[in-house]
C-alpha cells in the first residue's frame, strides 16, 4: 500500500463534474479487525452473476454488526480535500469528516483494521438489466476496481479518481428523525451522517415543501417548472407510499394558524405533518431527504430520481406497518430504478418480499461474526418459515402450544393407549387444531426433502424414484 492516494490535478467541483453521472456501484466489501468482524469477512453485494445487486438485505440478531457494515460502505464515499491543484481525493474512512467522526475518531476500529471495497463503474443498473438474457450480454464488460483503506493511516486506489467520483452514498440511520434546522444547514451535512449519530437530523420535510411551493409561485419560466416538477414528484411519492393518505396540500396562513403548513388528507380529514404517526413521519423524513439530495446532485436531469445512486438504510422495516414492509422494496425499485439499495432488516415480511434481492445473514460464532452470503433459498416461503430458518427462532408456534404438543407426542409414543389416554388425546387434538402449528427448523428441512423427492418423481417420467429406464 501507499501512504497517500494519488494526487488529483485540476480540481473540478464534483457536483458539476461530467463523471458525476457515471454510475458507480458496490460489488463487495471486505472487513477485518473492525469490531465483531475480527477475521477477514467478505460481504457479497452482487447478484450472483458478477453484476451489482440492486437490493441487498442484511439480516442478523442485534449486535452482530449490521450497522457496522453500512458504516464501512458509507466510509468508502470519495470526497475532494484541499483546493486548487493540490486537491486530493480520499475515502471518508481515510480522511474523517467533522460530521461523521468515524466512530468518534476510530475508537471502535483497531489500528490494524483493513477495509476494502470492490466497485464497478460506467454502467447503470437499468442498462445491466436490459442486457440480461440478450445477445448483447456477452459484450458487456464490467469495469471493476478496488479501494483499500486502513482507516486514518493508508489508502490505495487505482488511478481512477475521476471515474469513481460518482461513488456517493446516502445513508440513513435507524432513527431517521426529521430536522428543524435550515435546509442549507441540513444539506451541508455529510450524506450518511445519520448512520453514525442519532443526533443528526434529516431535512425538515415540511419546510422544504413550503419553500418549494413558495418558489414555484414566485418564479417564472424554466425555474418555475423545475420547482413545480420537484414538488409534484415528492408529493406523488408520498401519496403513493403512505397508506391512507389520499392527497397533500399546502395550506396558507389564516387567522387560526399564522403560518403556512403542509397537510395530509386521511380518513380522519386534513392532518398536519406533525400530527401524523411516527411511521409516517420517519418515512416522509428520509424519502424527502433522499429526493432533495438527488435533485441537488443532478440539477440538469429530467428525472433526478432515476439517476445512479447508492442508498444505505439501517432497519428499513422500523416503524412500518406490515403492509408497508411487504411493498417498500418494489415501491423504491420503481421510483429509483438506478439506485443500489443496501439495507438491514428484522422483519420476515421484508425478507419474504425480497424475491430478487441478495440476502445476507450475519451469524455470531463465539466472540466473532461470520457473514453468510448464501443463506437458505427463501423463495415462496411463508412468514413462519422465514422466522424459524432465516431468523433462527426455535419455532414460530405460540409458546402456550408447546406443552400441548409435547404431551401429545408422549401419548403417541405409547405402545398401548388406555381409555383415559384416548380421551386426553382427543381433547389435545381439539385444542391444538385451533392453533396455527407453524414449523420448526426440522420441519422446514423435512419439507425440503419431501419437495426434492417429489421433484425427482416428476422428472423421472414414470412416477418412480430412480432411473426411468430400469
Amino acid at each position: 500500500m501507499t501512504n497517500q492516494p494519488k494526487r488529483v490535478r485540476n480540481r473540478r467541483n464534483p457536483a458539476n463534474s461530467t463523471n458525476e453521472r457515471s454510475p458507480v456501484y458496490f460489488l463487495s466489501l471486505e472487513v477485518e479487525g473492525v469490531l465483531c468482524f475480527k477475521d477477514r469477512q467478505v460481504l457479497d453485494l452482487s447478484d450472483g452473476n458478477g453484476k451489482p445487486a440492486q437490493w441487498t438485505v442484511i439480516l442478523g440478531d442485534n449486535g452482530v454488526g449490521k450497522t457496522t457494515l453500512l458504516r464501512c460502505l458509507a466510509g468508502m464515499e470519495l470526497k475532494f480535500w484541499g483546493i486548487g491543484e493540490d486537491a486530493e481525493i480520499f475515502p471518508l474512512l481515510f480522511h474523517s469528516s467533522d460530521n461523521i467522526l468515524m466512530w468518534q475518531v476510530y475508537e471502535d476500529i483497531e489500528y490494524i483494521a483493513h477495509i476494502s471495497s470492490q466497485v464497478t463503474y460506467g454502467l447503470s443498473l437499468s442498462f445491466l438489466k436490459e442486457t440480461d438474457g440478450s445477445n448483447e450480454k456477452n459484450e458487456v464488460a464490467l469495469k471493476i476496481t478496488r479501494i483499500n483503506v486502513i482507516p486514518g493511516f493508508e489508502c490505495e486506489m487505482d488511478n481512477l479518481e475521476h471515474q469513481l467520483i460518482g461513488l456517493i452514498c446516502y445513508g440513513y440511520g435507524a432513527t431517521r428523525r426529521m430536522g428543524e434546522a435550515s435546509l442549507t444547514e441540513t444539506l451541508s451535512s455529510e450524506n450518511s451522517a445519520s448512520l453514525f449519530s442519532e443526533n443528526i437530523a434529516l431535512i425538515d420535510a415540511e419546510e422544504w415543501l413550503l419553500q418549494t411551493d413558495y418558489a414555484a409561485r414566485l418564479a417564472s419560466g424554466a425555474m418555475r417548472d423545475r420547482f413545480q416538477n420537484q414538488l409534484d414528484r415528492i408529493m406523488e411519492i408520498l401519496k403513493s407510499i403512505l397508506p391512507d393518505v389520499e392527497d397533500i396540500r399546502i395550506a396558507l396562513a389564516d387567522l387560526e394558524t399564522p403560518r403556512p403548513r403542509a397537510e395530509f388528507l386521511t380518513p380522519y380529514g386534513w392532518v398536519r405533518l406533525s400530527s401524523l404517526g411516527l411511521g409516517y413521519r420517519t418515512t416522509i423524513a428520509w424519502m424527502v431527504d433522499l429526493a432533495v439530495r438527488l435533485f441537488q446532485r443532478y440539477p440538469d436531469s429530467e428525472d433526478p430520481l432515476a439517476e445512479p445512486a447508492i442508498v444505505l438504510v439501517d432497519e428499513i422495516d422500523l416503524h412500518l406497518h406490515p403492509r408497508w414492509q411487504r411493498n417498500i422494496m418494489s415501491f423504491l425499485t420503481e421510483r429509483f430504478p438506478n439506485t443500489q439499495f443496501i439495507v438491514t432488516a428484522h422483519s420476515p415480511l421484508v425478507v419474504q418480499a425480497a424475491k430478487d434481492a441478495n440476502i445476507v445473514l450475519l451469524r455470531r460464532e463465539g466472540d466473532r461474526v461470520i457473514i453468510d452470503n448464501d443463506p437458505e433459498i427463501i423463495e415462496n416461503w411463508r412468514v413462519d418459515q422465514v422466522l424459524t430458518s432465516v431468523f433462527e427462532l426455535p419455532t414460530a408456534r405460540p409458546a402456550n402450544l408447546d406443552p400441548l404438543l409435547n404431551r401429545r407426542q408422549e401419548l403417541l409414543s405409547k405402545s398401548l393407549l388406555s381409555k383415559a389416554d384416548k380421551t386426553e388425546l382427543k381433547e389435545l387434538e381439539s385444542k391444538i387444531g385451533s392453533f396455527p402449528t407453524a414449523e420448526t427448523p426440522d420441519d422446514v428441512k423435512a419439507m425440503d426433502i419431501i419437495r426434492r423427492a417429489a421433484k425427482l418423481l416428476e422428472n423421472s417420467g414414470t412416477g418412480e424414484l430412480g432411473d426411468s429406464d430400469s
